[in-house]
């Protein structure tokens, strides 16, 4: 085989390599999908809800009516109405308390975040798993 034929096809070979790495490696600056938080009633990923249950198990603590400041690839952070059920004299005999809260989505894992930080009502700060559920 001539010698320069061999030249062409090697120096083929490698531009076709190199660029087949080029096309699937991610652009420079190119960013991460934001994660999303799961919905404990539905299941589903959300971004950006209008309103999220916290306690899960009972529904006695949501954060509605949300106005979302920022939603990025480390946290989310929000402004809305804390409604939580106030247990005295007992939870059924209890009412529901609100509030304004800011809220705080971080600790993304696996596309989710998995933290909610909330103030409560009593302006303390509290943090509540938000994940996805596991099946």
């Amino acid at each position: 085989m001539n010698s320069t034929v061999r030249i062409v096809g090697w120096t083929a070979t490698v531009v076709a390599v190199a660029s087949a790495g080029l096309a699937s490696a991610p652009f420079a600056g190119a960013r991460a999908a934001a994660p999303v938080v799961n919905d404990c009633i539905t299941n589903n990923a959300d971004v950006q809800p209008a309103g999220m249950v916290l306690a899960c198990g009972d529904g006695g603590l949501s954060v509605r009516d949300i106005t979302w400041s920022s939603w990025g690839p480390d946290t989310a952070e929000g402004d809305g109405t804390e409604y939580r059920r106030v247990c005295q004299p007992s939870c059924a005999a209890g009412k529901t308390a609100t509030g304004t809260t800011h809220i705080t989505l971080r600790n993304p894992q696996d596309g989710y975040f998995t933290e909610a930080a909330i103030t409560d009502l009593d302006g303390k700060p509290e943090t509540w798993p938000v994940g996805p559920l596991r099946h």
